[in-house]
């Protein structure tokens, strides 16, 4: 996710001169920081092409050479395969390829978009968010049996959520103009269940399955975070903060997110966490630059993000309560995106 995924990209040309990676900090900082290999995509020489890091301090690995734009480098949750989006072919298709960019393979016909796509927990299958023709749906690939199955959804908008930490339910969003809300569908079944029926997007579930959160929008055209159980009962909203956009993550123990939004006295986008049991909010960074993307590391121990000046955008660690900031990337430029 991100980072989390991050939602869709406008891809623009930056020329990128990666210098040095470095790392400075104490033995128990090396022990909690659990992120690497990283996938990027990064443009160079007016190309956007996928890179990995393996190792603090080691060196670029160049995964994808086509003379086209491979963005939206996405870890298979065993970390075995990358996906990814490339518009080799003239519009962003969906691919896979092993972990040291071998065995590349074009996984959906050429000619269907693709805006979105996430992994199963398995790692054997892929959800993408598809258009054809300006109407969006849901296909699901099975890779074990290479096998494609459009979901039977009666609407023309929906958009692309997550999977259930079981692998059994996909949520996705409806934007048609008499259906509105968050859903969630049996991938092997026919039942689909309503969970709201309101402006809302971005559903996501908690790693232990019992909720589901989302943003909402208001009144004013910004987002409120909200969460409820996963039949659409006791609602609550986490964060009513007017804002634009809201980038969150849950904790692999489903009792805190993690979360991006900007902050009114300095504008800039800062970090924050919030416990779910008591709804008491923590700002973590306090900062004159765009922190964002925000994601918990395996074991919760550390917080890794993205923090933005003047295009200059690098990854950083902190332990959960925000403090012991390191440096993990040095860029000289702008990479477009990155998971791990």
């Amino acid at each position: 996710m991100l980072i989390s995924k991050l939602n869709k990209i406008n891809i623009f040309t930056i020329f990128l001169i990666f210098s040095s990676i470095f790392f400075g900090c104490s033995s128990q900082n090396s022990q909690n920081i659990n992120i690497f290999p990283v996938v990027f995509s990064f443009s160079k020489n007016q190309n956007v092409d996928i890179y990995k890091l393996s190792s603090l301090g080691g060196e670029l690995t160049q995964l994808t050479t086509d003379k086209s734009s491979e963005t939206m480098p996405t870890w298979s949750p065993d970390k075995n395969s990358i996906a990814y989006l490339s518009d080799i072919n003239g519009t962003n298709t969906l691919w896979i390829m092993d972990s040291n960019g071998k065995s590349k393979k074009e996984i959906l016909d050429s000619d269907i978009k693709v805006n979105n796509f996430f992994w199963a927990p398995d790692s054997k299958k892929i959800a993408a968010e598809i258009n054809r023709n300006d109407k969006l749906n849901i296909i699901i690939i099975n890779l074990e049996q290479n096998s494609k199955e459009i979901l039977n959804l009666p609407y023309s908008q929906v958009f692309i959520g997550d999977w259930s930490p079981d692998g059994k339910w996909l949520l996705y969003n409806v934007e048609d103009t008499n259906n509105k809300g968050v859903k969630r569908k049996s991938i092997t079944g026919v039942d689909e269940f309503t969970i709201t029926e309101k402006d809302d997007h971005s559903p996501k579930w908690s790693p232990n399955g019992k909720w589901i959160t989302f943003m909402r929008k208001n009144t004013l055209g910004n987002f409120d975070l909200v969460y409820t159980n996963i039949y659409g009962e006791k609602e609550e909203i986490l964060l009513r903060e007017n804002v634009k956009k809201i980038d969150y993550d849950w904790s692999s123990d489903s009792k805190n997110i993690i979360f991006s939004k900007k902050e009114k006295q300095s504008n800039m986008n800062e970090i924050f966490k919030i416990e779910i049991k008591n709804g008491l909010i923590k700002q973590l960074t306090f900062n004159r630059v765009n922190d964002l993307n925000p994601r918990w590391n395996n074991k919760n121990s550390t917080i890794i993000f993205s923090s933005e000046n003047e295009n200059i955008l690098d990854l950083y660690s902190m332990l959960i309560d925000g403090s012991e900031q390191i440096r993990l990337t040095r860029n000289l430029d702008k990479f477009i995106d990155a998971d791990w």
